[in-house]
C-alpha cells in the first residue's frame, strides 16, 4: 500500500566484514579497536546482534567510515 511505512535503514554486518577485510583487519584487531570483545564483532558481522548507538561511531571511525556507511535501505 501506498500509505504504508516503510522500513528504514538496518544495519549491516555484511558490510562491517567487507570493510573490515578490504582494510586488512582481523576481529581482533576490529575488537580492539573498538573497545569490544572478539565475540561481539563476530556477531555484528553475522548480523545476530545490533551494535550500541555509541559503539556505531567507534565501528566507523576504526574502518574510516561515516556511520551511514554501516547501513543499508531497509
Amino acid at each position: 500500500r501506498a500509505d504504508a511505512p516503510r522500513p528504514g535503514p538496518r544495519f549491516s554486518g555484511r558490510r562491517v566484514r567487507r570493510l573490515r577485510e578490504e582494510r586488512g583487519l582481523t576481529r581482533g584487531m576490529l575488537a580492539v579497536a573498538v573497545g569490544r570483545s572478539y565475540g561481539s564483532v563476530r556477531l555484528y558481522e553475522a548480523g545476530s546482534v545490533e551494535p550500541p548507538a555509541r559503539v556505531l561511531g567507534r565501528l566507523a571511525a576504526a574502518l574510516g567510515v561515516e556511520v551511514s556507511e554501516l547501513f543499508e535501505a531497509g
